[in-house]
C-alpha cells in the first residue's frame, strides 16, 4: 500500500521568510562585488543604466563566486540559460505572481555570442545596451520603445547607430534577425566564434536532457465532488511558474472522433472508445508539456475512472484500456474529508454516495501503486489547502529545473 506522505491538518512546512526587494538585493551584491555594474533592471534602483522594469541584469566581472553563493543562501536556484556568459537565478514563492529573477553576466555579451566590435568588456552606453538587448537578445523592438519612450532614431542614438528607411521598416515589423545582421555589417557588434560554438553545444545538451529526463512536472488531483479540485487547479494556475491545467473529465472535447460520436447516434461501445481516445490525447499533450518544462495540473486524476472493486470481465477490459492513459504522474493530491460536510458544499450527491466513490478512489490509488499526499479539505479552508499544495508543487518543480540538481553528465555542458 502506498504511503501517504502528508496528512492534513498536521502538515509540516518549513518557514519561509519574505524576500527583500530588488533594491536591497542589489545593494548586497554591490557590497560583495564592488565592481559589479547594473546593466538593466527596475528604474527605481537609481543608476543611469537601470532602464528595465523586470528582473536584474548585473555584470560581475570579479568576485563572481561570492555573489553566486550569496544568492543560493537567499533561496535562489540556478536555471538553464543557453548563453555561456551569463547565469540565471530564480526565487519563487506561492504568494508572488512572478518569480524574482537575477541574471549574472560574466561579460558584456548578447544573443548567441555577439560582443562589441571594439572588444570592450565594460558596459556600453545605456541606450546602446538596451538596443542590443532588444535586437540581438530577442526582447523585441516594442521592449526598447517601452523602456526608452520611443524608437532609437528619436532617442539620441542616431549619432551612434544610423537607421535608414529600410532599417526603420524592419524595426516596425520586428525583424530582429535582419536588424542583428545590420548591426554586424555596420561593425557595431561582431560574433565570438568560440562562444557561439559553446552556445550551440549547450542547446544540444539541453534538448538531449529533455528527451531523457522530464524537466517539468505533472500534478494529479483526485477527490469526490465538493473537495475543491476546480478551485485548487485555478489557484495552482497562478503560481509563479509556467502552468497548464488539463481537464480529464467528460467535457471540453477536442478530438474530431469524440465530436463525431456526440453529433451522431453511434453505438455505446464506439462512444466509450472515442472518449478513451480523447483522454489519451489530453494525457499525451500534458506529458509533452511537462517534458518541455511546464507544470501540468490534471483536474481529475488520469486514473480516476478505473474501478478495481468491480471484478467483472467487462470492467477488467475497461480498466486495461484506462491504463493506456493513466500512467503515473509526479505528484498526486488525494482530497477527502467529512462526507456530510462535502455534501453541503454542492448538495448534488448524498453523503453515502460520496463515501462510496471515495472508497473507490482509495482503491484506485492502492491498485495502481500511486504515491499520494492525503489532504482533509474539511478541516481547513481552500486558501490554506492551495498554499500548502502550491508550496509542495514549487518545491518539486525546483528539483526539476534547477541546474545544480541535474545529472553530472549534463552539468559538464550546462553548468
Amino acid at each position: 500500500m502506498p504511503e501517504a506522505m502528508v496528512v492534513n491538518p498536521a502538515i509540516e512546512q518549513k518557514p519561509t521568510g519574505e524576500l527583500d526587494d530588488y533594491g536591497l538585493l542589489w545593494e548586497s551584491i554591490r557590497r560583495l562585488a564592488p565592481g559589479a555594474i547594473l546593466l538593466r533592471g527596475p528604474a527605481c534602483l537609481g543608476p543611469a543604466q537601470a532602464t528595465g522594469t523586470g528582473d536584474l541584469d548585473i555584470l560581475v566581472a570579479r568576485d563572481f563566486q561570492s555573489v553566486r553563493d550569496f544568492l543560493k543562501k537567499r533561496g535562489f536556484y540556478r536555471v538553464y540559460k543557453p548563453q555561456p556568459y551569463l547565469e540565471r537565478y530564480r526565487f519563487q514563492t506561492v504568494e508572488s505572481r512572478q518569480p524574482s529573477t537575477i541574471d549574472l553576466y560574466k561579460a558584456e555579451r548578447w544573443g548567441l555570442g555577439f560582443r562589441l566590435a571594439n572588444g570592450s568588456e565594460s558596459p556600453t552606453d545605456a541606450g546602446v545596451a538596451v538596443l542590443l538587448h532588444s535586437v540581438a537578445d530577442g526582447k523585441g523592438t516594442a521592449y526598447f520603445e517601452r523602456e526608452r519612450g520611443g524608437p532609437p532614431w528619436q532617442k539620441g542614438l542616431e549619432n551612434k547607430i544610423t537607421f535608414g528607411a529600410f532599417e526603420r521598416a524592419l524595426w516596425k515589423r520586428e525583424r530582429l534577425s535582419l536588424l542583428t545582421l545590420g548591426l554586424l555589417l555596420k561593425g557595431i557588434i561582431r560574433p565570438d566564434g568560440p562562444l557561439i560554438l559553446r552556445n550551440c553545444l549547450r542547446r544540444i545538451a539541453f534538448r538531449t536532457l529533455q528527451l531523457t529526463r522530464k524537466t517539468g512536472l505533472e500534478v494529479g488531483l483526485i477527490g469526490v465532488d465538493g473537495t475543491g479540485k476546480t478551485c485548487l487547479a485555478e489557484s495552482l494556475s497562478r503560481l509563479p511558474a509556467p502552468v497548464r491545467v488539463i481537464y480529464m473529465g467528460p467535457h471540453q472535447y477536442q478530438t474530431r472522433l469524440m465530436r463525431f460520436a456526440l453529433r451522431h447516434k453511434v453505438p455505446s461501445l464506439f462512444r466509450q472508445l472515442a472518449y478513451r481516445f480523447e483522454l489519451l490525447v489530453r494525457r499525451i499533450h500534458g506529458a509533452f508539456l511537462a517534458r518541455r518544462g511546464w507544470v501540468v495540473v490534471y483536474e481529475r486524476h488520469p486514473a480516476e475512472r478505473m474501478d478495481p472493486l468491480n471484478h467483472s470481465v467487462r470492467n477488467k477490459v475497461k480498466n486495461w484500456i484506462d491504463r493506456l492513459y493513466a500512467w503515473p504522474v509526479d505528484l498526486t493530491f488525494y482530497l477527502t474529508g467529512d462526507y456530510p460536510t462535502l455534501y453541503l458544499r454542492k448538495k448534488e450527491y448524498p453523503a453515502t454516495y460520496l463515501q462510496e466513490i471515495d472508497r473507490r478512489y482509495s482503491a484506485v490509488l492502492n491498485y495502481c501503486r500511486i504515491s499520494y499526499e492525503r489532504i482533509d479539505v474539511t478541516r481547513t479552508n481552500i486558501e490554506t489547502v492551495a498554499s500548502t499544495v502550491g508550496r509542495r508543487v514549487l518545491e518539486k518543480y525546483q528539483d526539476r529545473v534547477s541546474v545544480d540538481r541535474w545529472p553530472n553528465i549534463f552539468k559538464t555542458f550546462l553548468a
